[in-house]
């Protein structure tokens, strides 16, 4: 019985918040609403400038530090000897891809 309850009170908090959530966005929308269309404008662009800012910033650091391991080179070895699967053992237990997937004996 304590599981049930427990389930219960989850669900009982979970729909508690999915609806305080539909009030506030509700109330966000009809303040959005409510706004006069230049005011709007000027939000969509401002809220556009500071992404195209932040976005070039980015790409801008990103190309900048293109090559720069503070004077460190990357190592580069040989990978050495990869280990393969082996096919396992026949057995009643393989999904029909497993069975097929190295193929036949026959080949």
């Amino acid at each position: 019985m304590k599981g049930k309850s427990i389930r219960k009170s989850a669900w009982s908090t979970y729909w508690k918040l999915h609806d305080q959530r539909k009030r506030l966005v509700e109330r966000l929308k009809g303040y959005l609403d409510g706004l006069p269309p230049k005011t709007r404008r000027r939000t969509v662009l401002a809220m556009l400038a500071a992404f195209a800012a932040l976005a070039l910033y980015t790409f801008g650091k990103a190309v900048y530090d293109i090559g720069r391991n503070d004077g460190s080179r990357m190592v580069t070895d040989h990978a050495g000897q990869v280990e393969l699967s082996l096919k396992p053992e026949v057995s009643d237990n393989f999904t029909p891809y497993y069975n097929n997937m190295y193929g036949t004996d026959e080949e």
